[in-house]
């Protein structure tokens, strides 16, 4: 199996996927309009990766305790996938967790000694997954975000950008979407308008990084082409194994692009109500 369920902590608030994805899909719809492919990279043709959101919370410390919500998150991720469009790859919401961070006392000090070490001990170890990215949003931290290997992505929800023209219209969405590009392989790029650019808005990859992006995402055992899970989400529905059927349907509607994957996903989640 793909992916688990979510193991949670007892304080943390897990969001319905159901209505998240529903949202995230509309909006996506919105935007994306008609449009059939991107870089000629058609729906068919899309790698989706399970992305699992930490909202980091701590009423001790200001500086862990983020402000944002899901619908903040809806809208990050929205973006985000407009981005990574252009490289034919998507991060559905495997899961959205709003948590107490672990370890909270005298963050502000040991992060000044030693920020990895702060902020890798503040994630909550009941909801870590090695099936999924993993992105935790916390109010401070020096720099705007931060890719340590497999242990997590660390955004902080006060980022600042300098605006690049044609750029990202706010930064979270960004610097999202820039640290997932380091859980891909790609390294910083000093081209103002690129995505991997330091402290800029822009959000372009050239056909190297895509070519290499593409390639990292695909060594992940848990991330699969939207014709595959098409492919097994039919197989379940002739099982009768509806639910599961649906769960990969609504990864589906995260695509996006227009194209027949995508509208079969979204006709199935209508005949069966959702």
């Amino acid at each position: 199996m793909a992916m688990n369920l979510p193991c949670l902590h007892r304080a943390a608030r897990l969001v319905p996927n159901a209505l998240v994805v529903g949202v995230l899909a509309l909006l996506m719809l919105n935007r994306a309009g008609a449009q059939e492919s991107t870089n000629g990279f058609v729906a068919a043709d899309f790698l989706l990766a399970p992305l699992r959101v930490h909202l980091l919370t701590a009423t001790n410390e200001p500086a862990i305790h983020t402000r944002l919500t899901s619908n903040d998150v809806v809208r990050i991720l929205g973006k985000v996938n407009r981005v990574w469009a252009q490289a034919g790859i998507t991060f559905y919401l495997e899961s959205l967790l709003t948590e107490p961070a672990q370890n909270t006392s005298d963050y502000l000090k040991r992060a000044k000694e030693d920020e990895r070490t702060a902020l890798l001990a503040l994630r909550p170890k009941d909801s870590l997954a090695t099936n999924c990215f993993h992105v935790f949003y916390l109010r401070q931290i020096q720099p705007n975000g931060i890719y340590f290997n497999a242990q997590g992505i660390f955004v902080k929800d006060t980022a600042r950008l300098r605006p690049v023209e044609g750029g990202l219209d706010e930064p979270l969405p960004r610097v999202t979407a820039h640290e997932l590009g380091h859980a891909l392989t790609l390294a910083h790029r000093q081209n103002a308008t690129n995505l991997l650019a330091s402290g800029m808005s822009g959000g372009w990859l050239d056909a190297v990084e895509i070519a290499q992006a593409r390639k990292a995402v695909q060594h992940r055992p848990w991330v699969e082409s939207a014709s595959a899970m098409l492919q097994r989400a039919e197989a379940l529905q002739r099982e009768n194994k509806s639910a599961e059927a649906r769960e990969l349907y609504r990864r589906l509607t995260h695509v996006p692009v227009e194209g027949d994957v995508v509208r079969l996903a979204r006709r199935r989640l209508e005949q069966a109500g959702n």
